[in-house]
């Protein structure tokens, strides 16, 4: 009877444990899942899922507007052989000059007050265009660098707006997003002395390590710009703002590096010594690059 009591009881005292350490496992297994798939999401997305798709219409095209201080889209992405459609709903000319981030000129665009003016490019790159009685491309010279000059623009001093310059960029690519020259060093330094980003404009492919140096004496911050890049896709202009998480890079060479996944057109500040303002951006009195914008620009392209 003993022994039939003990084998009744340790049954009866088993029966429920299987139940609770499967109901356990199942929990587990959510919250292994969860975690899993909300941490998959924080990641960037791989380059091969760009959202630059390049379908296109021929009939499209980009409409950009003068404000006065700046223009309606600071940044542009553009598929070769589509045109950017400016207007000039002001009461004042607008004499836009559009050249090579490099300063070499492209066109010339004279917009009466009221009317408009179109521009198709016919080479692939990066371009600035900006308004030519307020802002010029930039002459000075950067210290260390030989006879390189600062290759942005700047307002014009005694222009009713200083220091802030009215300008947008955009970058001239393939169908595919690409069709630009990778820069031949994926390197990005600020010089000591000039407070600026060397070089203005970077191109790397996507996934590919950025690195950054600070050999000046102040610290200087890597941050996304606050407008949104404008992109063709599927037939319709879409907005996207494809942030990263800014950082500061420390003075007297500090070191950081970056990796954007998507492609696609980052306009960078730093915040630092600049800051937005009425469709631009404005420099700190207080820095010693003043008024040049501390700005630069990184396209990437599709890996492949």
């Amino acid at each position: 009877m003993s022994d039939t009591l003990k084998s009744s009881h340790s049954k009866q005292g088993n029966g429920p444990w299987p139940l609770i350490t499967l109901i356990v496992l199942v929990l587990a297994g959510i919250a292994v899942a969860w975690t899993y798939f909300s941490l998959a999401g924080r990641q960037p997305p791989l380059p091969g899922q760009s959202f630059w798709t390049g379908r296109k219409g021929p009939e499209w095209s980009g409409a950009i507007r003068f404000e006065k201080t700046g223009f309606s889209e600071m940044n542009v992405q553009l598929v070769l052989g589509s045109t950017l459609h400016f207007s000039n709903p002001t009461s004042q000319p607008l004499d836009l000059d559009i050249v090579s981030w490099q300063g070499q000129p492209a066109a010339t665009l004279k917009i009466p007050a009221g009317t408009t003016a179109d521009w198709k490019p016919t080479t692939d790159g990066i371009y600035e265009y900006y308004d030519a009685k307020t802002t010029q491309f930039g002459t000075a010279h950067v210290p260390g660098s030989g006879n390189a000059k600062v290759q942005q623009v700047v307002a014009a001093k005694g222009s009713p707006h200083f220091p802030a310059p009215a300008y947008g960029v955009v970058a001239v690519t393939d169908a595919a997003g690409g069709g630009v020259m990778p820069s031949s060093n994926p390197e990005m330094t600020v010089p000591g002395g000039t407070m600026t980003y060397v070089p203005f404009v970077l191109v790397v492919k996507a996934g590919q390590v950025i690195h950054l140096t600070d050999n000046d004496g102040m610290d200087h911050s890597f941050y996304p710009g606050n407008y949104p890049v404008m992109f063709d896709d599927r037939g319709q202009v879409r907005f996207y703002h494809d942030s990263f998480r800014g950082f500061t890079m420390h003075k007297n060479g500090g070191k950081a590096q970056m990796v954007f996944y998507r492609p696609g057109l980052h306009h960078i500040l730093c915040t630092i010594h600049s800051y937005p303002w009425h469709h631009t951006y404005r420099s700190h009195h207080f820095y010693g690059g003043f008024p040049y914008v501390m700005d630069a620009v990184v396209l990437v392209e599709p890996a492949s």
